[in-house]
C-alpha cells in the first residue's frame, strides 16, 4: 500500500492509495504515524476515499492503528465510500472510529480544528488608550471591559486558541498594569508581554508605538516572527475561520492577508475602506473616506495574516499605523495584499454604542460564541457566581446580573440589560435597556433608561458614537462604597444567590 501525507498545522492527513485494505496495511500505516509524531503532529486524518472494499483484518487494522497512538493523539477518517461505511456500522465500530464525510468537515471538528494552526504565533494589540469609548476607557481598557462575565480579550484569545494559536504576544499600553494582573491571574495560557510603557516611581506611563511600529518593534527586540502571524486587535469579537483564511494566504502568496466586510455606506468613515480585482487582491486603500464618495463599502475588519517581509516597507523612527502607514507601503512597492471575504460575524466595539450593541447582541444568543458565565437563574436571565436577586425583583429579559452582583426586591429590570460585577440595585428602581457598571450602586427611587452609568458619570449609548457627548454623573447613582443599602432592605433574602 502506497501512502501519502500532508500536514495541516499539528494534523497529518494520510491518504491511502489502495483499493483494498487488509491487515497487511498497517505497518504501513502505523510507519507514517510514528514519523509524523517525530515531527511533532498531535492528530491524524487518514482519507478513505480511494478504499472501495475492507476486509475484516483491515478494520482491525484500523483500530490497532488508533491504539497504537500516544494517548494525547487524535484520530479520524473521512471519505469512507458507502460499502466502507456499512462495514464499519455493522461491525459495531462506529463508537470507535470516528468517520467524517467529507476532509473539510474533519478540518472543521473542534478536535482538529484546535490543532490546525498550531505553533503559528499571534499578536493582540490592546495599547490604544480607546478615546471614542470615553468614558467607559478611562479606568479601563477597552480590550478588558467585562462581556457576559469575562473581558473581551478573553473571548478574543478563547477565538485563538480554537484554531490552536497559544502562542499569543499582547503590547500593554494605556493602563497597561491591568493587563498584567488580570492574565496573570486569570489562568490563561501564557502569554507574552510587549510592553508599550514603563513605571515612573509608582505610576505607569504609556508610550504606545502605533501598530506597525509595534510589529517592526517586536520583530527587532525579539526575533518574534520567522513565519506567518496572525494580528488582530484586542477590541473586536469575531468567528472568523483563520485556519481558513491563512490557507488562502499561503496559496496567494501574499504579504498580507486581511479579513474583509461589507459595512453600510453611512458607516465607512469609521473604516479602512478597500478597492479590489476580480482575484480578491486589493488594489487601493482608504482610511476612514467621507460617506459620500468611498471607493467602495468593503472594510478592513483589523484582522490579519502577515509574512515577515511585509515589515521591510517599514523604517524606524516616527510611530506607524498598519492601516495608514504599512498597507500603502506594500501596495506602493507592489506587493501583494490579499482580501479574504468568507462568511463570518464580527463585532467591533468601539464606542460606548458599539459596546452596549454587543451586550444586546450577546444576551439575544447573536453572538453564539459568547456565552453567559453563570446560570440562567429565570427565562433569559443569567446570573454569575456571587450574584444576589431577591424573589420580589421584577426581570423581564435579556438580562445578565455579575458576579457579587445585588438586586434588591422592588427593583426592575428590563431587558437588554447588564449589572455589572459587584453592583448594587435597591428598591424602586428601574434600569431598562441599560449598563450599570461594576462596582455601581443605584439609589431607591432612580430610573435608568438607555444609558450606561457608572459612580462618575452616565451617557445615553443611543447617541455614543465617539463624538464628544455630555458625560455628567446620574442623580441617585455613586459607586457602592459611597452610600449606604436602604436600611429595610440591608438582609436582602435571595431568590438566588449563585455558588462561587
Amino acid at each position: 500500500m502506497l501512502t501519502m501525507s500532508d500536514d495541516h498545522g499539528r494534523i497529518t492527513v494520510i491518504k491511502l492509495a489502495c483499493s483494498r485494505l487488509t491487515s497487511a496495511d498497517f505497518g504501513t500505516l502505523r510507519r507514517a504515524q510514528v514519523q509524523a509524531v517525530q515531527r511533532g503532529r498531535s492528530a491524524f486524518l487518514v482519507d478513505l476515499s480511494a478504499v472501495r472494499r475492507i476486509t475484516r483484518s483491515g478494520l482491525a487494522g484500523l483500530v490497532e492503528f488508533q491504539s497504537a497512538a500516544p494517548r494525547e493523539v487524535v484520530i479520524g477518517y473521512f471519505g469512507a465510500c458507502p460499502a466502507v461505511a456499512r462495514e464499519i456500522d455493522r461491525c459495531a465500530l462506529s463508537r470507535l472510529l470516528t468517520v467524517f464525510e467529507t476532509r473539510e468537515a474533519a478540518l472543521a471538528a473542534p478536535a482538529f480544528r484546535a490543532r490546525r494552526l498550531a505553533g503559528m504565533k499571534a499578536v493582540v494589540l490592546v495599547a490604544g488608550a480607546g478615546r471614542r469609548m470615553a468614558p467607559l476607557s478611562a479606568q479601563t481598557p477597552k480590550p478588558l471591559l467585562d462581556l457576559m462575565g469575562r473581558p473581551v480579550l478573553e473571548h478574543v484569545m478563547t477565538h485563538l486558541a480554537g484554531f490552536g494559536l497559544r502562542d499569543v504576544l499582547i503590547n500593554p499600553g494605556h493602563l497597561g498594569p491591568q493587563f498584567h494582573a488580570r492574565l496573570s491571574s486569570a489562568g490563561l495560557r501564557p502569554v507574552q508581554f510587549f510592553n508599550e510603557g514603563r513605571y515612573l516611581g509608582p505610576h505607569w506611563q504609556a508610550a504606545p508605538l502605533g501598530s506597525a511600529s509595534t510589529l517592526l518593534a517586536m520583530q527587532a527586540q525579539l526575533s518574534a516572527f520567522d513565519e506567518d502571524f496572525v494580528v488582530m486587535c484586542g477590541d473586536a469579537i469575531s468567528t472568523v475561520d483563520l485556519a481558513e483564511m491563512a490557507s488562502l494566504h499561503r496559496r496567494s502568496g501574499a504579504d498580507v492577508t486581511l479579513a474583509v466586510q461589507q459595512v453600510p455606506r453611512d458607516a465607512v468613515q469609521n473604516y479602512g475602506i478597500l478597492e479590489i480585482d476580480a482575484q480578491a487582491r486589493v488594489t487601493g486603500f482608504v482610511e476612514k473616506p467621507t460617506p459620500k464618495q468611498p471607493p467602495s463599502r468593503l472594510a478592513s475588519t483589523g484582522i490579519y495574516i502577515f509574512h515577515p517581509r511585509a515589515l521591510r516597507h517599514l523604517a524606524y523612527g516616527a510611530p506607524q499605523d498598519i492601516a495608514h502607514d504599512l498597507l500603502p507601503a506594500i501596495l506602493a512597492a507592489g506587493g501583494r495584499i490579499q482580501a479574504y471575504q468568507g462568511a463570518f460575524d464580527w463585532c467591533d466595539i468601539g464606542c460606548p454604542r458599539d459596546y452596549f450593541l454587543a451586550n444586546s447582541r450577546a444576551l439575544r444568543g447573536l453572538l453564539p460564541q459568547i456565552t453567559p458565565q453563570g446560570r440562567e437563574i429565570r427565562r433569559h436571565v443569567w446570573a454569575a457566581p456571587g450574584a444576589v436577586v431577591a424573589p420580589r425583583a421584577v426581570i423581564v429579559g435579556p438580562c445578565f446580573i455579575g458576579a457579587d452582583a445585588v438586586v434588591e426586591a422592588g427593583a426592575k429590570l428590563e431587558g437588554p440589560t447588564v449589572i455589572g460585577a459587584g453592583a448594587h440595585v435597591s428598591s424602586r428602581v428601574l434600569v431598562r435597556r441599560s449598563i450599570v457598571m461594576a462596582q455601581t450602586a443605584v439609589a431607591p427611587g432612580s430610573w435608568v433608561d438607555d444609558m450606561i452609568v457608572s459612580g462618575d458619570w452616565a451617557v445615553d449609548h443611543r447617541f455614543a458614537d465617539g463624538s464628544e457627548q455630555p458625560q455628567e454623573p446620574m442623580e441617585g447613582v455613586n459607586w457602592c462604597g459611597d452610600r449606604p443599602i436602604a436600611a429595610h432592605n440591608r438582609d436582602v433574602t435571595p431568590e438566588w444567590r449563585v455558588a462561587q
